[in-house]
């Protein structure tokens, strides 16, 4: 008894505290009537990695359901009560919650679920500085301030998670004057041993670079030229805004060269169709508005049925995070989903609209991680594969890449070329075959007298996974020119975790 008076009495802090700053919209069952029937159950975020919902499927299922997030980035829930009252009794919203806070604090929660932390996102830049000499914290913290402004929100929120765990700790308290290529190469040093912070998780314990593998390798080069971006711009704003006095601190910034990565993350036809089966019917038709554009999801939930088929055969795509608008074109069984989407819709109105009736914002995440997860597809497919899938079925079949670009929204078709061009080797492959001339006779009567053995090659050489067909791996060597001219003490760095991982492999 006196256990479940301390989560009562908890329970009623929360009510007092924190949850009156951020009240649960389904606390009454009155307001529990009214959420519609769904498969998924809504949820009140109390903590970060921490929530109480309501499952309520039909009218024999409604449920308070509590769940964590586990340090591997996956929920955990269970059910603790009826939130209505079904034949099996009823508990309020306050004893859902002292349920809820006793299983967060068993043994079973405690040892696998993420920290509970207060509700909000990163807002400010973590440092405060103090005195008159002008420090790397002071130019970040400027340049925030002006990206606030400048820049969409997701941009500016990238560029605080990513200043406060890189640079604020170690970096944030040297005077700009001072900061040198020295200091560039620490950085880059702690880039390639820091590993990532996905979400809300802690800070993780540095590894030895030779524990690297040659792909998370080339992703921390890339967050290391994402820091040296940051950095240059802050100090070019303080320079521009007379806060130093030399060209140097900005001047040693340079980036470093990375092989870029062709895309494998995306699905033939066979993979899309297990996919839109167990999607909700909502995610459902927002999988195929991807599938049958490469828009982004955000694209996509700004679409209104005024941009559906009144330019062209297709939709107009708005400006969106840096892309200008476009218009992107589509295939006859594309149109005819567009068209029944906008049935007796209003020009202003969305064309897609979450299961709860609401525009599509990020609620498609989770969803669309439980879909794929039911579909026995790779954990690391993302939404954003979509667009990848979109782009590799048109490079497989042929279609010109500067074609590509455009239907992507692409200022030019090099992004696609690095991106998808290993896709069409097969297509390459049927052109040089059919297109090449005849050019010797002899060798001509040749090749008639050899066609069943070239036949015989071709056809055991075909495969069903196109994605590797005619694959060269490249190692881990650097391209043989690049625009990137990084000081020498940087590329020491990236040279000897280079040598370290190839001796290794």
């Amino acid at each position: 008894m006196d256990k479940k008076r301390k989560y009562i009495r908890k329970a009623e802090q929360y009510l007092l505290g924190d949850g009156a700053e951020h009240p649960c919209r389904f606390a009454e069952p009155e307001q529990i009537r009214g959420l519609a029937f769904r498969p998924t159950p809504y949820w009140h975020h109390l903590y970060t990695s921490r929530h109480l919902g309501v499952h309520r499927q039909d009218d024999s299922i409604c449920n308070w359901t509590a769940r964590v997030l586990s340090k591997d980035k996956l929920y955990k829930q269970k059910c603790v009560g009826p939130a209505l009252d079904t034949g099996h009794g009823v508990v309020t919203y306050k004893t859902a919650l002292a349920r809820a806070f006793e299983w967060f604090d068993s043994g079973e929660v405690r040892d696998l679920a993420n920290d509970p932390k207060l509700l909000g996102r990163t807002k400010e830049v973590y440092i405060c500085p103090i005195g008159d000499e002008y420090t790397v914290g002071h130019a970040l913290r400027d340049y925030c301030e002006w990206t606030r402004i400048a820049r969409s929100p997701g941009g500016h929120y990238n560029n605080l998670v990513l200043i406060n765990y890189h640079l604020v700790p170690n970096f944030s308290s040297i005077p700009l004057e001072e900061f040198t290529a020295h200091h560039l190469r620490d950085l880059a040093i702690q880039v390639l041993e820091t590993p990532p912070k996905f979400g809300f998780m802690e800070h993780q314990n540095r590894v030895g670079i030779e524990t690297l593998s040659p792909d998370q390798l080339r992703k921390r080069k890339r967050t290391f030229n994402s820091l040296v971006s940051i950095l240059r711009m802050a100090f070019r704003h303080a320079w521009d805004n007379g806060h130093i006095s030399s060209e140097r601190p900005w001047r040693c910034l340079k980036r470093v060269s990375v092989f870029h990565q062709p895309r494998t993350i995306f699905l033939d036809r066979g993979e899309c169709r297990r996919l839109l089966a167990h999607c909700t019917p909502a995610l459902r038709d927002l999988v195929l508005a991807a599938l049958y554009t490469g828009c982004r999801a955000g694209e996509l939930g700004q679409l209104l049925v005024g941009d559906v088929g009144k330019q062209g055969f297709g939709i107009r795509v708005g400006a969106f995070k840096r892309s200008p608008a476009r218009f992107v074109f589509l295939p006859d069984e594309g149109m005819s989903f567009f068209l029944s989407k906008c049935e007796g819709k209003a020009n202003n109105d969305p064309v897609l609209l979450s299961d709860m009736g609401k525009i599509w914002r990020r609620q498609y995440s989770q969803l669309f991680r439980r879909a794929v997860a039911k579909a026995g597809l790779p954990r690391s497919l993302v939404f954003h594969g979509l667009r990848h899938t979109y782009a590799s079925d048109l490079v497989k079949a042929g279609v010109p890449m500067d074609i590509v670009a455009k239907q992507l929204g692409h200022a030019n078709m090099l992004t696609v070329m690095n991106t998808y061009g290993h896709l069409a080797e097969q297509y390459r492959e049927e052109q040089v075959r059919e297109k090449f001339s005849p050019l010797d006779e002899e060798q001509c009567a040749e090749r008639v007298k050899r066609q069943p053995q070239l036949d015989s090659l071709w056809s055991t050489l075909q495969r069903d996974d196109w994605r590797t067909y005619a694959n060269v791996e490249r190692g881990n060597h650097l391209p043989a020119q690049s625009f990137a001219r990084p000081s020498l003490e940087v590329l020491e760095v990236f040279e000897h975790a280079e040598a370290t991982i190839d001796r290794r492999s």
